[in-house]
Formats: structure tokens, sequence, C-alpha cells
């Protein structure tokens, strides 16, 4: 994994940590346990899906791109042009619904924007440079940011996962899934 993927996720991460300390000693809020409980449920459902997503496009991309000399549009890139990105998105947004009050997605979002859109932007530079005509084709049929609806009620058709491509992200799926469960704990014992 390169190293600026790991400093950015570690920055989102620890920032999100902030943030549910913050929360919890500045704004104290005693929850309805049923709903806490459900959004518990929703939110760990959705950064388990959000590390789905992005282990399988990672994978997915690292066996079929060809040390950089094709360019990569089915499985994952099929659904979105950034799937690791909006992975990322999906495993933040599930930690915000789970640990925290929902205004803190505004907050995460504006943080995600600053570090990724940039990214994105010199990323589609490169490729439009090395691909030119068929990276133009492929933005025109690819959504940037949000998958289109019908594409995730077909995800089976478009995602999948070998254990190889699992074990290379046990570095960052153990230690958040560890520390969400330590952070819930906490928030119950609280």
């Amino acid at each position: 994994m390169k190293i600026r993927i790991k400093i950015q996720g570690a920055l989102i991460f620890l920032g999100l940590g902030a943030m549910v300390l913050f929360s919890n000693f500045v704004f104290p809020e005693w929850k309805n346990r049923a709903l806490d409980y459900a959004l518990d449920a929703l939110g760990f459902a959705l950064v388990l899906f959000g590390f789905l997503f992005r282990i399988s496009a990672r994978g997915y991309k690292e066996e079929k791109t060809n040390n950089g000399n094709s360019l990569v549009k089915d499985g994952p890139y099929a659904i979105i042009r950034n799937p690791m990105y909006f992975g990322t998105f999906i495993i933040g947004t599930g930690v915000i619904i789970m640990l925290l009050k929902l205004w803190f997605f505004l907050i995460f979002t504006a943080i995600f924007l600053m570090i990724y859109m940039p990214q994105i932007k010199k990323e589609e530079g490169i490729l439009l440079d090395r691909f030119g005509q068929e990276y133009k084709e492929y933005c025109r049929v690819t959504p940037k940011y949000f998958p289109k609806i019908d594409y995730l009620l077909k995800l089976n058709q478009y995602v999948s996962l070998k254990p190889f491509w699992v074990k290379k992200e046990m570095f960052s799926f153990v230690p958040a899934i560890v520390l969400i469960i330590f952070m819930e704990i906490w928030e119950h014992i609280r």
C-alpha cells in the first residue's frame, strides 16, 4: 500500500477518533437504546461494506492493470471510477453512524473532500494523458463519485473477493474493527 494512502487513511481515522472523544466529553447525550443498537448495526454493516468495496477494488486493479499499462473499466471500476475512495467514504460514514452524532457527517464529508478531491483530479489528469480517448469514453459512462443504484442492486456481478486481496488489507481492516469495538464498549460502559 502506498505511503500516501496510509497517511490519508490514518488522518481520517484519527480525525474520526478525535471527533468521538470531543463529542462524548463536550456534548454528552443519552441515546435511546433501541435506536442506538439499530444505528450500531447499520454503521457496522456500512464499515464492512466499505472494506469489501475497497478490498475488491484494490485487488481487482492490481490483477487487471498490467503494471499501469491497461485501463481497468470492469469489476468495481464499472460501478464507479474511484471505488477505493468510495469504500473509504462508506467506512467513515459507517463509523459516524455507529459512534457519533449525525451532524458530524458534514465535518467528515468536508475533510474527506479536502483530502481526496485534489487526489482524484491529479489521478484523472494522469489517466487522461496515458489513455486519452479510452479514458474519456470511460468517464462518459461511469459515475465519478457515487454509483448508480441499479449497479448496487447487482453488486455481486461487479465485486468479488479473493483471500490474497483480503490479506493485503488486514493492516487497515483489523485495527479499524478493533478500534470500533473498543469505542463501542467504552461508549456503552460510560
